[in-house]
C-alpha cells in the first residue's frame, strides 16, 4: 500500500539562524509520553527535575539522518546532538560519568526559539566525548560530547513557550531554572 503525501512546500523566508541555547538532560525513570485525540505530543504528568546546559554561542547543533531500507521495509531516525562546555572540572568530569552511563530524554531550545525532545521514545545515549586542554591558547579548554538516539519518529517539536523557555512542559523543572 502506498503511502499518500499530503502537501508540498514552498520556498520559504530567510528568517532562521542555526546552532543551539541550551539543553535540559532527564535521565530519570518516569518518563511516558503521551499524545491527544490529533496526536500532539503532549507528554506526561509525572513531575521530572531536568537539569540545563546553557551553551557557548556556536557551540551546539542537533541533525537527523532518515534511515531506511527497502529490502526490509523499515524506516527510522537517528538524530545526533553534538555540544562543547567550556572548562575543565572534578565536578563536570563527574556528572559527565553519570550522562555517559545513562539513557536520557533531551530537551532542546534553538537558536530560534524551537523547543525539540531527543530520545523521545528510546532514549539518547552519549556516544562519544572528550576532554582537552587544546594545544594553543585559542584552542577549547574542555568538553565535546555527542548524543544519538534512534527513534521511530523524527524529533518532536513541543510547544512554543509563552514567556521563558518550556514553561508549556508544565511537569519539567528545568534546574537551574531559565
Amino acid at each position: 500500500m502506498p503511502c499518500d503525501l499530503t502537501s508540498g512546500r514552498l520556498l520559504d523566508c530567510k528568517d532562521s539562524v542555526g546552532g543551539i541555547r541550551s539543553i535540559m538532560i532527564y535521565a530519570g525513570a518516569y518518563y511516558a509520553p503521551n499524545y491527544d485525540a490529533a496526536g500532539v505530543f503532549i507528554l506526561n504528568s509525572n513531575p521530572i527535575t531536568a537539569y540545563r546546559y546553557d551553551l557557548p554561542r556556536s557551540t551546539g547543533s542537533i541533525s537527523e539522518a532518515i534511515v531506511t531500507n527497502s529490502e526490509n521495509g523499515s524506516t527510522f531516525y537517528e538524530d545526533t546532538l553534538t555540544i562543547k562546555l567550556h572548562r575543565l572540572d572534578n565536578t563536570m568530569r563527574d556528572e559527565i560519568k553519570l550522562i555517559a552511563q545513562s539513557r536520557m530524554r533531551i530537551f532542546i531550545l534553538d537558536n530560534n526559539n524551537n523547543q525539540w525532545i531527543m530520545g523521545e521514545v528510546n532514549g539518547a545515549e552519549l556516544t562519544t566525548g572528550t576532554a582537552t586542554t587544546g594545544q594553543s591558547l585559542e584552542d577549547n579548554y574542555g568538553y565535546e560530547l555527542n548524543f544519538t538516539s534512534q527513534e521511530p519518529n523524527p524529533l518532536r517539536a513541543c510547544l512554543p513557550f509563552t514567556s521563558k523557555p518550556f514553561d508549556n512542559v508544565s511537569f519539567v523543572t528545568p534546574s537551574p531554572a531559565y
